[in-house]
């Protein structure tokens, strides 16, 4: 049990430098999809919200992803919107690797990296879950497998 707090407690440093503070309002973005259409984080108030940050280079980033996208056939979850968030300013890469993962979610790409920096992702994958109200409920950094607390917390808002 010691071993388990004290991996939480040097968790905890990495994951609060990487990403908005729980509670805190998700900052606003616009950012072009890989088609070239603009979409605001503003514009899904009222949903909840999964934004993943991730980079083509990353093998968390895709494990991430393709976690992310069996969200939707999850028992007893009706699906939340999902954004993911590229890193590399690619939109092309970016289109290709959701094509071969046959990700079901709009895929954004942060060309000048601002969103990144706003964001504070310093090491992808990060994951966030933002509630109706645009308040950050949750979030997950590096290798981290969010998709156990992810579905509980997803269930809680949806039951609010």
């Amino acid at each position: 049990m010691l071993a388990a707090v004290l991996a939480g407690a040097l968790l905890y440093p990495l994951i609060s430098r990487s990403a908005p503070a729980t509670g805190s309002l998700a900052p606003d973005f616009v950012l072009k999809d890989v088609r070239g259409h603009n979409l605001r984080l503003s514009e899904y108030r009222g949903d909840i919200v999964i934004i993943s940050f991730w980079s083509s280079w990353c093998g968390h980033c895709r494990e991430s992803l393709s976690r992310l996208n069996a969200i939707a056939s999850l028992p007893g979850v009706d699906a939340p919107v999902l954004l993911g968030v590229n890193l590399d300013g690619d939109a092309g890469r970016a289109a290709a690797v959701a094509e071969s993962m046959h990700l079901s979610f709009p895929m954004l790409v942060d060309a000048k990296q601002s969103v990144g920096h706003l964001y504070r992702v310093d090491d992808p994958p990060l994951t966030l879950l933002v509630d109706r109200d645009g308040r950050v409920r949750g979030a997950w950094a590096g290798d981290t497998n969010p998709m156990p607390e992810l579905a509980r917390q997803i269930k809680e808002l949806q039951s609010q």
